[in-house]
């Protein structure tokens, strides 16, 4: 199913510097403030490559990034491995006073159409971040940042392969934040062979990424119509696969910040929103999340509408509501019931008319989102609680998507440790 192969990673020399100072996160959750951290910390820092900027005599921030690219590798800053490989990474972490550790695979996979049922995605994407990553893979010719995708390996044929490659020291090695990343090269041919063997037949679920994935299916038929034969860089991309069956990642919710929204009226949406909810206000900032923990315990859906002046309203959608029924009639059970589905259907959309890329942000920061709102950045959040991987699993099997932006993987795949530079055919 899954097609994996390896390639010759281009990773930092020992002349870049330190290697907790050249990396960084994916591009998707770096503020401006941070990028200027990164490059604070090393001017070689992969941000500078991932997240280009406008800036004074820089015409294209994109061919600048591709120039910083060919500069590095010339310079010495970056270099080739030898010897095409496949990469295991490790990312070791605690949260909630527990350690855990995230170990998967990064090598090539062969892009294909999501209607062939080998590399699946859960979330719709966004237009603007898409044009953003195509404009840099054409500049670039590179993979910087990797896709994170899940497969299934419940009689851990693969984990136990994994164990055995990690018994000895990682060939790279940084700390990022309260994350410790870890890399071992693994090339030997025989060992290559048997992982992507592995992967046969596998199918794989796209976790973070979503908009790189489609913007590499893009470039690939923008370079098929070009003339590039089959078998070209532009058919694979970077990706790190992990096994979903581990149980080592957090899933955070991603929250919902609304702006803009026309006729903004909270007595009149609690009215309309009463029809299919049973609302209860409540005071104080503190009890949101300990009151969403709770009903997450118990396995029930609730959302908690924060619109400031410490003031919420907890919702939790009536048993006898047939709306969801109605607004979703063709989909599957697990995506009619999914919080995120009933927040957008009937309230977002269906209450106040606002589910476009203008009135709706993201964050994951529970702190952030309720200090927009006291701020005045915007009028009022929606605070989720986590989507839980089985209900990904159970919609991505039944060929549907989850609304944009309705997971967050946790830790986030780090840039800088490897990425994949096309080599000329």
């Amino acid at each position: 199913m899954a097609e994996i192969r390896p390639f010759r990673g281009v990773r930092f020399t020992a002349e870049a510097g330190k290697m907790d100072d050249l990396l960084c996160p994916p591009y998707d959750i770096i503020n401006e403030r941070q990028r200027q951290e990164y490059l604070r910390k090393n001017p070689s820092n992969i941000v500078k490559i991932e997240l280009p900027v406008e800036e004074e005599g820089v015409a294209d921030r994109y061919a600048a990034a591709a120039d910083t690219l060919r500069e590095w590798m010339a310079d010495g800053i970056l270099a080739r491995d030898p010897k095409p490989a496949l990469y295991i990474y490790e990312e070791e972490y605690v949260i909630d006073g527990v350690k855990k550790a995230v170990r998967g695979i990064i090598g090539l996979v062969k892009i294909e159409e999501f209607e062939k049922g080998v590399i699946m995605p859960h979330e719709f994407t966004l237009s603007k971040p898409k044009a953003d990553r195509l404009h840099l893979i054409q500049a670039t010719k590179a993979n910087i940042s990797t896709i994170y995708s899940l497969y299934t390996d419940s009689g851990r044929r693969t984990a136990s392969k994994l164990e055995l490659l990690t018994g000895r020291a990682p060939d790279a090695e940084a700390v990022e934040g309260d994350c410790v990343h870890r890399l071992w090269v693994v090339d030997d041919e025989v060992d290559v062979a048997a992982l992507c063997r592995d992967f046969d037949k596998r199918n794989l679920y796209i976790a973070d990424g979503h908009h790189r994935y489609e913007t590499s299916l893009k470039y690939r038929n923008m370079c098929r119509e070009a003339g590039a034969p089959e078998g070209s860089p532009c058919d694979y991309v970077m990706m790190l696969l992990v096994n979903m069956d581990e149980d080592q990642f957090t899933l955070f919710p991603t929250h919902r910040l609304l702006r803009n929204v026309e006729n903004y009226d909270i007595d009149s949406f609690l009215r309309q929103i009463e029809v299919n909810f049973h609302v209860h206000e409540h005071h104080g900032v503190g009890s949101i999340r300990p009151t969403l923990e709770e009903y997450y315990e118990q396995g029930r859906k609730v959302i908690a509408w924060y619109v400031g002046g410490d003031r919420w309203f907890l919702l939790r959608i009536r048993s006898a509501s047939d709306a969801m029924d109605k607004a979703m009639p063709h989909s599957s059970q697990a995506l009619r019931h999914l919080d995120i589905s009933i927040l957008h259907q009937l309230v977002i959309d269906r209450v106040m008319h606002s589910n476009n890329e203008d009135c709706v942000s993201y964050t994951r920061s529970f702190t952030e989102a309720i200090a927009a709102v006291d701020e005045g950045s915007c009028q009022c959040c929606f605070i989720l609680s986590p989507t839980r991987i089985q209900d990904i699993k159970d919609i991505v099997d039944a060929d549907e998507k989850m609304p944009q932006k309705s997971t967050y993987f946790y830790p986030k795949p780090t840039t800088g440790l490897v990425m994949n530079v096309y080599e000329e055919q």
